[in-house]
This record gives structure tokens, C-alpha cells and sequence, in this order.
């Protein structure tokens, strides 16, 4: 796959995204989790077939994309900006597949259960099907930490850090990770680049009720050794949708798209497949 190309949609909010083999015949869209941003599916994308047209879009709040004042950033708001996105760059009626992974897989069943006429099918990677009041507390929890500087990049890389902090994840795929999700601040320091707003204190997705509403093929994908996506809450998600299937992704830990991207791709294009 080839270096891919940056843009800015106008919005508002005015979003960053990349996009790879734009002559491809058939378009997926790729959306990242919380204080993620849309290069954490490089690795994923080198990994595709060149008959895919790839794009991965910096989420409100997120990356090179435009911060919201008052803070918005509910599963609904990323999914109408999802919507627009779609409006404004798909040509001749084409319908994308939508993947998403952790929160990045909650708008996108938020955008399959409101917007289904605007995707062929729609894919949650290791997202939070069911959460829990202490979940709940650990997000309010990472809204308040203070926000962290360092001196230079090397030292602020260095200091990166996942959430969780589990997987084997190949030391050069990490390095570009922490360098991609780092910014210069106006005092010469340097932090992540996402708005501390976004861990608003909940998921704000009922799954359920989105999984009954979608009517376009779903594919829920479980990293095997998750926390996040539990099978109970897979086997309630498949009990409430007909159009949901299910696959697990052997060995995995929840940053698949790091550790695993080879079968994340791989997945990604037997489902699309299964779409043609």
C-alpha cells in the first residue's frame, strides 16, 4: 500500500484524515479509539490489498483534527460527523465499510444504527459492549489526571505509554504510535495531542438498542485475551442483532491494531469480501 495522503474536511468540526490508493474500487473507513488518531492504523493499512481505498479520519478532539467548545464527544456526535464525512466524499451512491476500533467502535454502531443507508457494512474491533459503574469511574478518573509536558520529543516518547499497557506490539510499530500521537505545545513542550474532555465519565452508547436498529451486516471482533469486548457481552450483542457476526482474534490483547495488524487486515478483508 502507498504513503498515504493527508486532508483537511471542512466539517465543522474540521477533521484531519489520511488516505491511501485513492483510485481503489471499493472504500473502507477506519476510526481509532480514545486518545488514539487515525495513524494508529498504518500498520493495519501496510497489511491491506491495493484494491481497497483507505481512509482514516482523525475523530473530533482527536489527532489534527478541531477540539469542540462546550466539549461534545458522545458515540452520536462522532457518528453524525461520520455521516457528513461520507456525504461529502463518496461519489455515485458508492457505500463504504466502516470499522472502528475500542471507542472508535462504538460510533461506529452509533453511525450503522442512524445512518445505515450510508454504509454496506459496518465492523466494531474490541469495543465495550457492556460497561460498568466502575468502568464508568476510571474514565472520570483519566478526565481529571493533569495534563503532562516534556522537555523534548525523545524524552516524551520514551514516557509513552498505552491504555491498557499489555500486548507484545513490535517496538518500531510502538515508536510511531507515540511519535504520531505527540504534539508541540506553544511553550516548546511537548504532550499528547487529544482533548482531556473526550473521557466525558461513560461509553453513552446503549449498544443494545444500537445493535437492534442496525440493519446492515455487522462484524464484532474480540481480541482473545480483552478485557474490554468480554464474551458475555459478545454472546448478549449476537442474542440482540441478526445481522451481527462474531470472530475472535487468537492471542490478542486489546490494542490488536498494534499487536496483531496482519489478521486485523486480514479480518477486515474477509468481511468485506463476504460484502462484493
Amino acid at each position: 500500500m502507498n504513503e498515504p495522503r493527508t486532508h483537511l474536511f471542512d466539517g465543522p468540526p474540521r477533521l484531519h484524515y489520511l488516505e491511501w490508493n485513492p483510485g481503489g474500487r471499493r472504500t473502507i473507513i477506519l476510526l481509532h479509539g480514545n486518545s488514539a488518531n487515525a495513524w494508529w492504523w498504518e500498520s493495519v493499512v501496510r497489511e491491506m490489498r491495493r484494491g481497497y481505498r483507505i481512509l482514516a479520519l482523525d475523530q473530533r478532539g482527536h489527532g489534527d483534527s478541531e477540539w469542540v467548545r462546550p466539549a461534545a464527544y458522545t458515540p452520536a456526535q462522532y457518528a453524525d460527523d461520520l455521516a457528513k464525512f461520507i456525504a461529502h466524499l463518496m461519489h455515485d451512491g458508492e457505500k463504504p465499510i466502516v470499522a472502528g476500533h475500542s471507542m472508535g467502535g462504538l460510533s461506529v454502531l452509533a453511525f450503522a444504527a442512524a445512518h445505515h443507508h450510508a454504509a454496506r457494512g459496518a465492523i466494531s474491533i474490541d469495543s465495550a459492549i457492556i460497561s460498568s459503574k466502575g468502568r464508568d469511574r476510571y474514565l472520570r478518573h483519566l478526565k481529571a489526571l493533569p495534563i503532562v509536558t516534556y522537555p523534548d520529543l525523545e524524552t516524551a516518547k520514551k514516557r509513552y505509554r498505552l491504555m491498557p499497557d499489555e500486548g507484545e506490539i513490535a517496538p518500531e510499530i510502538l515508536s510511531e504510535v507515540a511519535e504520531r500521537s505527540l504534539a508541540r505545545t506553544d511553550e516548546g513542550r511537548w504532550t499528547l495531542k487529544f482533548d482531556r474532555e473526550s473521557f466525558f465519565g461513560r461509553d453513552g452508547l446503549d449498544v443494545f438498542g444500537a445493535l437492534r436498529a442496525i440493519t446492515i451486516p455487522i462484524l464484532l471482533v474480540r481480541a482473545e485475551k480483552s478485557r474490554i469486548m468480554t464474551v458475555d457481552g459478545v454472546e448478549r450483542a449476537l442474542e440482540a442483532s441478526r445481522h451481527a457476526k462474531f470472530v475472535t482474534i487468537p492471542g490478542a490483547h486489546h490494542h490488536v491494531l498494534l499487536e496483531m495488524p496482519e489478521q486485523v487486515a486480514r479480518t477486515i478483508e474477509e468481511f468485506a469480501s463476504t460484502l462484493d
